[in-house]
């Protein structure tokens, strides 16, 4: 009882300082620690503080045995923290790479828009991309519709999630002509290549619309030329040439080139030329990919869940200055969520735990365990729940600022 001294009815922990001082803490009983840590932790004079702060702010006047694992515990399961908190580790989710040997083996497509209605009355812009060539195809389209979208593509396609896409004709689409559709999430659209061809869409198009956005799809013939017959870093080919086994050549190549640009060449040297063209980008795309590979999964780490259990979904939240909202003070995570079941390596159905509603896919890197409140918790789950704790070395800041 040496640590212990009881000063005017209190019973305090003695502790010797750096300097060799002499400190007190008083002895907090178990039925007292809740208030304390809520306190502590919770109040607008604590602000939320992370494991650490909370642990040194608490440790300077309060001593329990087993005080770090009890703060420990306490802040990872405060709600406030877990759903407004940014998640301090390395996103999840390894790379999953796609694998085409051959054009047409697979295609991406996607729906860009609403855009501002042109002249030609065309709010959408239908984007096709294939994955082994990168040839890209563009259709301005007034509406979004899968009766539309069906109507203008007859082969196999990979799909993003969307409305769209989900019907009915768009099911027999598939069944008829034998496609099996791949769909992407939801903020997380690394499936679809298409996506990196939006972007340098957007580019494009802003280049030259100026200010009458309403003439966005007044140069889309142009934009698809200039993407076809660039050079790719990943292939070290032009898309024209993997899918047509030639290069494209515009007004200025012609007469820049000398007459010889386009010598007669019978179809079966053709035939091998293209060959030997895709042959090349194969090798060149692997090298390209295992770079790809090291660098993406260098920034990222495994996690996986296990059906039932709870999750928080994260929150794009967007701002409002008519409703006086702010994204910036929003919380970041929202649910808790159930997990429903595992679609693959990196997704998941989910559903609202309360109602059972609000069913949909979510990508592991939009998901994170949530952690019950400890006065949800019986005995024995409360031991679980400090055995997982226990995995994680106590210097981490978990939550911290």
């Amino acid at each position: 009882m040496d640590q212990y001294e009881v000063v005017e009815d209190k019973l305090y922990h003695k502790s010797y300082l750096l300097n060799n001082q002499l400190h007190y803490r008083v002895y907090v009983p178990s039925s007292l620690r809740s208030s304390l840590l809520q306190h502590y932790h919770s109040s607008p004079l604590s602000g939320h503080g992370g494991i650490s702060k909370t642990y040194k702010r608490l440790q300077e006047v309060a001593f329990w045995p087993g005080m770090w694992s009890d703060v420990k515990r306490h802040v990872r399961t405060c709600v406030k923290c877990q759903t407004l908190k940014n998640d301090n580790q390395k996103p999840a989710g390894k790379l999953q790479q796609t694998t085409t040997t051959h054009p047409n083996q697979m295609l991406g497509v996607d729906i860009m828009g609403p855009l501002p209605r042109s002249s030609n009355q065309n709010e959408y812009l239908l984007v096709f991309v294939d994955y082994f060539s990168r040839w890209v195809e563009l259709f301005p389209i007034c509406q979004a519709t899968a009766q539309t979208v069906a109507a203008i593509f007859r082969k196999e396609i990979l799909t993003r999630w969307g409305v769209q896409f989900v019907s009915a004709v768009f099911r027999e689409l598939c069944e008829n002509w034998n496609i099996t559709p791949k769909i992407t999430t939801a903020y997380h659209p690394q499936t679809n290549m298409t996506e990196r061809v939006n972007r340098t869409l957007k580019s494009m198009m802003a280049a030259y619309v100026d200010d009458n956005h309403k003439k966005w799809d007044q140069f889309l013939p142009e934009f698809r030329f200039a993407l076809n017959s660039a050079i790719q870093e990943t292939t070290g080919l032009s898309p024209a040439e993997l899918q047509l086994g030639r290069k494209l050549q515009g007004p200025m190549d012609k007469m820049l080139h000398g007459p010889n640009l386009t010598p007669d060449t019978a179809f079966y040297d053709v035939v091998h030329h293209l060959h030997q063209l895709q042959k090349q980008a194969k090798e060149s795309s692997e090298k390209a990919k295992l770079r790809q590979l090291r660098n993406y999964n260098k920034k990222r780490r495994e996690l996986t869940f296990k059906t039932k259990d709870r999750v928080w979904l994260r929150n794009f939240p967007q701002s409002s200055a008519k409703h006086k909202f702010s994204a910036k003070l929003a919380p970041k995570w929202k649910g808790p969520y159930r997990i429903l079941k595992q679609l693959g390596p990196l997704n998941y159905q989910i559903a609202r735990e309360d109602t059972g509603e609000d069913v949909r896919t979510a990508h592991v890197c939009n998901l994170k365990m949530c952690f019950p409140i400890a006065e949800e918790l019986d005995s024995l789950e409360k031991q679980k729940l400090s055995e997982l704790f226990q995995e994680t070395s106590e210097d981490e800041e978990f939550l911290g600022f």
